[in-house]
């Protein structure tokens, strides 16, 4: 599907067997004061609607390093998840998984691909700004940490050429 960086990694698609090495890279990834990460069940639920795919970024020997859920109905398609773990981050590895995604969202027939990331997440924010996202809306509050706390949700918006 995708090539690896220099021959260290490579990005292939997932099935639902993949679903509890996601939730265990899920649960390091993702900040859970806000419980963004998904379990193993919600992975295979998610895998079972019609258009989702789940892309892995994986290295001979090494645990999962990364992925990227998303959804592609008709014309549009939405990244639901995408992390990568903190032992392999800076490495290009995230925007890889994004475009991969993209990639197969436009086979898909898919014409532009949104997300929702969460306000204060600025390494995401920063890597999807490079990657040509542009924003669309705003969802005050939605995201709610075990805190009581909350983070708005910036909606992003990328259309395909």
């Amino acid at each position: 599907m995708a090539t690896a960086r220099d021959a260290l990694w490579q990005i292939a698609a997932g099935t639902a067997v993949d679903a509890p090495a996601v939730e265990s890279l899920s649960a390091e990834a993702f900040d859970p004061a806000f419980r963004e990460a998904w379990s193993a069940a919600q992975l295979v639920r998610g895998l079972d609607d019609p258009g989702t795919f789940l892309l892995l970024a994986r290295a001979p020997g090494r645990p999962l390093m990364g992925f990227a859920l998303t959804r592609a109905v008709v014309a549009e398609s939405e990244l639901l998840l995408c992390a990568v773990a903190p032992s392999s981050r800076r490495q290009g590895l995230a925007a890889a998984l994004v475009e991969a995604a993209i990639a197969e969202a436009r086979a898909r027939g898919a014409r532009r691909m949104v997300l929702e990331v969460r306000e204060s997440n600025h390494p995401a924010r920063r890597l999807y700004h490079r990657l040509g996202f542009l924003p669309v809306g705003t969802r005050p509050s939605y995201y709610k940490s075990v805190t009581g706390g909350a983070a708005a949700a910036i909606t992003l918006s990328r259309a395909f050429d």
